[in-house]
């Protein structure tokens, strides 16, 4: 089982924003390659084939695994 992507975003109520002349507030949270069980050994169970021969098909070679990044980040509007 893999998280590949994951998003969570709040936009506050304008409501709430009109005291401070904001028309739009967004609150956001996004990952990528978060999460990774699996019984396999290695560092990636994605792994290609090398050189495209299909007999090193599920060899990782010690390859890189894919890299986790995280992202936070606000849009505001006026």
């Amino acid at each position: 089982m893999r998280i590949k992507n994951l998003t969570i975003g709040y936009s506050l109520p304008e409501a709430a924003l009109r005291s401070m002349s904001i028309t739009k507030l967004r609150v956001y949270f996004a990952a990528q390659n978060l999460l990774t069980v699996t019984k396999y050994t290695g560092y990636d169970p994605e792994i290609g084939w090398r050189n495209n021969q299909q007999l090193t098909a599920g060899i990782d070679y010690g390859q890189f695994p894919q890299a986790r990044t995280f992202m936070f980040g606000v849009q505001l509007g006026f």
